[in-house]
């Protein structure tokens, strides 16, 4: 008997849903009586034309609050309609609604009973308010921020290449050593005459001390019987001339110590390091070769730190401002979005073009890029308008009718959409929704209408913020 009661009640709320839904996505039923369906009639056992709260039963009962917009403690067809098409509340609250409700669950001992139904997990993605234009294809490429040759430093034969064609290198990797058995015994000579130098700068520095302090001996003698003013001349150019050896001695200490630190930084450059993260992409020496200052190594590329360049008609350079977003596309189809960071001032005599840089965003997924790589830029053309986009995966095809489930109160109700251009991954909207409202991009095809729907997570970044767009 239990289990005949619930087949029953499952049953009437299957049905209710699926009669909701039928009408919700069938013109002609919105054509019938505003008011109650004959089966929300017999449900109306006051016949006044509206749901009361004791005569609710199944999803009335469950939700009545919520449809009860107006707070009326009835729910007629308007409220009703409502609720199940997905709107905040009707305009035309307490008037008849051109929607059947469901039916009423059928219940014991003259009480209604609700069955619980388990959330289903979707993913959303949030309509938003985008600038928009018309666009014009320009071919364009991909241009590494950073790259060109490392060279050699200092003269030597190259005794290690550890960096091979293709190999990824962090800055500060070594790329290359340069033999240092010549510039080490160079290290130890010059150690060897800084030491001593010291020493002979403290001895002159003794020498000085000791004749100033015999000129100062014989100064305070001056007005002695005692003082020799030919002994007084002579202590103070000897002063001076120890003062002169000593100046000598501490200049030759610093040119010894000045030739050590040379020698050092000859030997930091015998390791010929990435001053940048990249690619080795040519290697120019090997092992045994000799290179002299200036010679190149290898050469690097940055592939990490991309930018988008292309040649832009000069016409349509004047909506190209910094920050204006674009969209491009790689050679394998996929698009993505872009900024405008700068129009290089110099224009080609024969194209009437002028380089544009844009700083793309290729999203968390990034994949291996090279230089010189071919994209298609959608240049603005147009007088830019902003516009409201959908996600494309939030659209489902019934027949000629455009549907997305939009979300209302944690449930997702059908939404007839009508829309415009594709621009990317997204639909233009002309009618149906608003910026803000989220929509179901996956688990829609087989959604109920007024399903409870657990949201995983959103299917893009638009969900948390407006940006540019151009078709």
């Amino acid at each position: 008997m239990v289990g005949s009661l619930f087949a029953s009640v499952r049953g009437g709320i299957v049905g209710a849903c699926i009669s909701v839904f039928f009408m919700l996505s069938n013109p002609a039923a919105f054509a019938q009586d505003q008011g109650l369906s004959e089966r929300g009639k017999a449900a109306d056992k006051n016949n006044n034309g509206v749901i009361d709260r004791d005569e609710a039963g199944g999803p009335l009962k469950a939700n009545f609050d919520d449809m009860d917009c107006n707070k009326s403690g009835t729910l007629d067809g308007g409220e009703i309609r409502g609720f199940f098409s997905g709107e905040e509340c009707p305009k035309n609250v307490g008037v008849k609604s051109k929607v059947a409700e469901p039916l009423k669950a059928t219940s014991q001992g003259g009480k209604s009973r609700s069955v619980g139904v388990r959330a289903r997990g979707v993913r959303v993605d949030a309509v938003i308010i985008e600038p928009f234009s018309q666009t014009s294809p320009v071919i364009g490429r991909l241009v590494a921020q950073k790259t060109g040759d490392v060279s050699a430093r200092i003269n030597g034969a190259v005794a290690d290449m550890p960096a091979l064609v293709g190999a990824r290198v962090k800055k500060g990797d070594v790329i290359a050593s340069l033999a240092r058995e010549r510039l080490e015994a160079e290290r130890d000579k010059v150690s060897a005459t800084i030491a001593t130098r010291r020493a002979l700068v403290k001895f002159a520095r003794a020498e000085y001390s000791k004749k100033t302090q015999e000129l100062r001996r014989i100064t305070n003698l001056k007005k002695s019987s005692a003082f020799s003013r030919a002994r007084y001349e002579d202590l103070q150019r000897d002063v001076e001339a120890r003062q002169a050896s000593l100046a000598e001695r501490q200049s030759q200490l610093k040119e010894a110590q000045a030739q050590l630190n040379q020698v050092i930084i000859d030997l930091h450059n015998t390791e010929i390091r990435a001053p940048y993260n990249g690619v080795v992409s040519e290697k120019h020496t090997e092992v045994g070769a000799y290179v002299s200052v200036g010679t190149r190594v290898v050469s690097l590329i940055n592939d990490t730190e991309i930018e988008v360049e292309a040649e832009v008609p000069s016409r349509n350079i004047a909506g190209l401002i910094s920050g204006f977003p674009v969209r491009f596309s790689l050679d394998d189809g996929t698009q993505h979005r872009a900024i405008v960071r700068s129009v290089v001032p110099r224009e080609n005599i024969r194209t009437r073009t002028r380089p544009v840089r844009f700083i793309p965003d290729f999203g968390p997924r990034r994949k291996p890029f090279a230089v010189n790589q071919s994209v298609t830029v959608l240049v603005p053309v147009g007088k830019v308008r902003q516009v409201i986009t959908v996600h494309k995966d939030a659209v489902i095809y019934r027949g000629k009718d455009r549907v997305v489930s939009i979300i209302r109160r944690g449930k997702a109700f059908p939404r007839k959409v009508k829309l415009g251009p594709a621009v990317g991954n997204r639909f233009v909207v002309e009618k149906g929704l608003k910026s803000g409202d989220k929509v179901v991009t996956h688990g829609n095809e087989t959604l109920p209408p007024g399903t409870a729907v657990k949201i995983l997570t959103s299917v893009s970044p638009s969900a948390n913020a407006e940006r540019g767009i151009t078709r």
